[in-house]
C-alpha cells in the first residue's frame, strides 16, 4: 500500500486540475461539466490502480449507502423508465465516494492543502454568472425597482450554464459560506477586502433570488460560524449581510411579500394559495408515508404515489407534477424508513468526523444542506446532488493536519492563532 507516500507530481497536477474544473463547473456548459466529472474519475482510478492504494472501505459505506439503497429499492420499483433516470441524476452519490475512496490519502492530502484555490474558483464561477445575469435582466429594459420579476427571468433566460433560480440561490449562499471561511484565513489587507466585495456582491444576487430554504439556511449558518470563529473581519462581513438585507427590504418592500413566503410551498398554477398547497402536499405525504413502510414504494414510484394522492385534492398539482418539496419525506416514499435512517446516518458519520478532525466548516456545510432539505427534494435534481456530494466527499478528508502548509509563512501569526481555533 503507497498511501503514506508522497504522490508523483503528475498525478497530483492532474487531479488538481480536475477539482479546480469541478469546482468551476457552475460557469461551464453541460458537456464540459460531465467532461470534467469524466476526467476526475479517470485520474482517481488510475492513481489508485497504478500505486495500488488501500480502499477506504467505511468511508465508501457510508457515503454510498443511500446510493445502494436506491440500487435496492429498483427490485421492487414499478416505473423502472423514471427509476433509472433517478439513478442517473443521483449517480454523483456513488461516483465521488467511490472516487475518493479509490484515490490515496496522500494525494487527497496535496490537494486540501491548496483547497483555498478551489474554493476561490467556485466563488468566481458563481460570480461571473450572477453578473452576467443582472447585467442581461437590466439590458433587457428591466428597472431596479422590478427586482420581484429577477427570479422568473432567470428561470426563462436561455444561456449556457441554464442555471434555474432555486439553485444559483444554493450556488451563491455555498460560496458565502466558502467566503466566510477565506475570511478567517486570508489577510486582511491582502485578499480579506477583495473577499469582502465579492460576498457583499453574492450577498445581493441572493437577496435578489430570494428563494427560501438557502436564505434561512444561510442566515442560520454564518450565525454559527461568526460565533464560532469569533475575529472582527467575520463579524463585519456578516454585519454587511445583514445589513444589506434589511436595506433592500426598506428600499423595495415588493420583496417583503417574498420573504413572508420562504417558508411555504412553492406557488403553482392553481386557485389554491401557498399555505393551501403546503396543507395538501403534507396530508398527502403523511398519508402515503403511513404506507410506505419501512422500505417505500421504490425509487421509480414515489413520487408517482404522492401525486395520485394529488389527484382527488387539486388536478394541478397532478398536471405540475409537484413534488414533496421536502427530501426526508421524499426518502420515505422512495426507500422507507431505512433509507431515510441510512441518509441521516450519513450525514451524522461525516459530521461526527469532521468533530474528530476539529474542522467546522464541514459541519457547516452539511448544516446548510440539512435546512435546504426540509424545503427543497435537493438530490433529485443534478444541479444540487453534485455539489452537495462533492463538498461532503472532498471535505471528509479536511483537517488540521493537512493545512500545515499554511503555516510555513512566519509572518501569519493571526491565520495560526485562527487555524488552532477552528
Amino acid at each position: 500500500m503507497t498511501d503514506s507516500l508522497q504522490p508523483s507530481k503528475h498525478f497530483e497536477n492532474l487531479f488538481f486540475v480536475a477539482l479546480i474544473l469541478l469546482f468551476a463547473t457552475p460557469i461551464l456548459p453541460q458537456i464540459l461539466k460531465i467532461a470534467a466529472i469524466a476526467l476526475f474519475i479517470v485520474v482517481c482510478l488510475s492513481e489508485g490502480i497504478k500505486n495500488k492504494s488501500r480502499f477506504k472501505w467505511s468511508f465508501f459505506l457510508f457515503n454510498a449507502s443511500l446510493y445502494i439503497m436506491y440500487l435496492l429499492s429498483v427490485l421492487y420499483s414499478q416505473d423502472m423508465d423514471y427509476a433509472f433516470a433517478k439513478l442517473e441524476v443521483a449517480a454523483s452519490l456513488l461516483v465521488f465516494p467511490l472516487s475518493f475512496a479509490v484515490v490515496s490519502k496522500s494525494l487527497i492530502d496535496s490537494v486540501i492543502e491548496k483547497i483555498k484555490y478551489l474554493f476561490y474558483t467556485y466563488i468566481t464561477a458563481v460570480l461571473l454568472v450572477n453578473i452576467y445575469l443582472v447585467a442581461s435582466f437590466l439590458m433587457d429594459g428591466n428597472a431596479w425597482t422590478q427586482f420581484i420579476d429577477y427570479a422568473p427571468y432567470v428561470n426563462k433566460l436561455e444561456y449556457y450554464p441554464g442555471i434555474h433560480s432555486l439553485y444559483l440561490s444554493m450556488h451563491n449562499a455555498v460560496a458565502i459560506i466558502m467566503v466566510f471561511y477565506l475570511l478567517r484565513t486570508e489577510r486582511v489587507f491582502k485578499a480579506g477586502i477583495p473577499l469582502f466585495i465579492v460576498g457583499f456582491l453574492l450577498g445581493i444576487g441572493l437577496i435578489l433570488l430570494l428563494k427560501k430554504g438557502p436564505v434561512f439556511a444561510l442566515l442560520v449558518v454564518t450565525t454559527l460560524l461568526s460565533f464560532r470563529y469569533k475575529l472582527i473581519r467575520v463579524w463585519a462581513f456578516y454585519g454587511v449581510f445583514i445589513i444589506s438585507l434589511g436595506s433592500l427590504l426598506v428600499a423595495f418592500p415588493s420583496t417583503v411579500q417574498r420573504f413572508n413566503q420562504l417558508l411555504k410551498m412553492e406557488k403553482v398554477e392553481t386557485t389554491k394559495n401557498s399555505a393551501q398547497i403546503q396543507k395538501v402536499v403534507l396530508n398527502c405525504a403523511k398519508e402515503e408515508m403511513e404506507d410506505a413502510g419501512i422500505f417505500g414504494f421504490g425509487l421509480g414510484d414515489g413520487k408517482g404515489e404522492l401525486i395520485d394522492c394529488y389527484g382527488g385534492v387539486d388536478q394541478d398539482l397532478v398536471n405540475s407534477s409537484y413534488n414533496s418539496h421536502n427530501q426526508y419525506i421524499s426518502l420515505v416514499l422512495m426507500v422507507g424508513f431505512i433509507g431515510l435512517f441510512i441518509f441521516l446516518a450519513m450525514l451524522f458519520f461525516n459530521v461526527m468526523n469532521a468533530v474528530r478532525s476539529g474542522v467546522f466548516i464541514t459541519i457547516a456545510f452539511i448544516l446548510f444542506y440539512a435546512i435546504v432539505m426540509f424545503s427543497e427534494n435537493l438530490l433529485e435534481r443534478q444541479e444540487g446532488v453534485v455539489y452537495f456530494a462533492l463538498l461532503i466527499n472532498l471535505l471528509y478528508f479536511l483537517n488540521k493536519k493537512n493545512q500545515q502548509a499554511v503555516r510555513r509563512n512566519p509572518n501569519q501569526e493571526e491565520l495560526l492563532n485562527s487555524i488552532t481555533n477552528e
